[in-house]
């Protein structure tokens, strides 16, 4: 039996809106955090976007114009609209 995104989270999801820079090595991309959770995140997917599952990024999210909220994360899926990432560590959620 296959279980939904729903039943396979870790923690509840919730709806967030700002801008996120995805920095692999010397690559970056940015994009918009759709919704958060302690354990990850979906953004939609740069135009650009070019990681295979599993890669390490590290993202930034840009909270305002003063705060910026980092964490490690690997992608855990994509598709043609989002990517979902996975924090390395359980994270605190964004003011």
């Amino acid at each position: 039996m296959q279980t939904s995104n729903e039943e396979r989270r870790n923690a509840p999801r919730h709806d967030y809106d700002c801008l996120v820079l995805i920095a692999c090595g010397e690559d970056g991309f940015l994009g918009h955090i759709d919704n958060v959770s302690a354990s990850g995140c979906c953004v939609t997917r740069p135009e650009d976007w070019a990681l295979p599952d599993g890669a390490e990024v590290r993202l930034f999210l840009l909270i305002d114009q003063r705060h910026v909220f980092s964490a490690a994360a690997k992608v855990v899926w994509n598709s043609p609209r989002f990517v979902g990432f996975q924090y390395l560590e359980m994270q605190p959620l964004p003011p």
